[in-house]
């Protein structure tokens, strides 16, 4: 089956009262999940702490869940960024570690699933494939004429790693790390914060690319 598509906004807003009442709509749902938690979440509950009419919600936002898309969007946007930073300081052990390379990696890519599932876990645990970071970081890096993260992982690999076929241990070493991070996230999501979890997914990876040993 095909994975469920979120609910999406009725229309845009294009006056900029409009765009003030849509931006006041998004920052109340966003504060809601942050102080009170996605169980409070209501689309009544969104419009009392945005101080809009229940009426206007609804010209915009069909749903919660619209409104809830539009935050995700937000901070896929604000996750590209930082990834974007970080992957300077990942480019520069690139060239000294591989063991500090991986597990910069494994790090990065916790966090940014951490930070998705936090604002609404069952949201995001039933569109999660509608809110792709590599997708969005892929298409930030393209955008400023850098390589995409497959292409990148690929040519590091070549590089660092002598031994087999450089195209085929990026595609395995990519579905080995998303295959584990998703299975922590579907199965028990603080893994995803532990130390110890990341060094055993550290260890996994290394085993392979290298035949390094603890």
């Amino acid at each position: 089956m095909p994975p469920n598509t979120p609910p999406r906004p009725r229309k845009r807003p294009k006056q900029s009262r409009s765009l003030m009442t849509v931006e006041a709509i998004q920052q109340a749902c966003l504060k809601i999940l942050e102080k009170e938690g996605a169980e409070r979440l209501t689309t009544q509950h969104i419009a009392d702490v945005a101080g809009v009419n229940i009426a206007s919600l609804y010209q915009y936002f069909p749903s919660k869940e619209a409104i809830l898309s539009e935050v995700y969007d937000a901070l896929l946007e604000e996750l590209a960024e930082n990834a974007r930073r970080r992957f300077r300081d990942i480019q520069a052990l690139s060239s000294c570690s591989v063991r500090d390379t991986l597990a910069a990696i494994i790090a990065l890519e916790c966090e940014q699933l951490l930070a998705l599932q936090k604002l609404d876990p069952e949201f995001f645990r039933e569109y999660q494939h509608s809110f792709d970071i590599h997708q969005r970081v892929n298409r930030l890096t393209q955008a400023l004429n850098n390589p995409s993260w497959e292409e990148w992982l690929e040519q590091w690999l070549s590089g660092k790693c002598c031994h087999g076929n450089p195209a085929l241990r990026s595609l395995l070493v990519r579905q080995t790390l998303q295959g584990n991070l998703r299975q922590a996230l579907s199965q028990q999501p603080s893994l995803l914060a532990e130390p110890a979890f990341r060094e055993e997914l550290l260890q996994l990876l290394l085993a392979y690319l290298t035949g390094e040993n603890r």
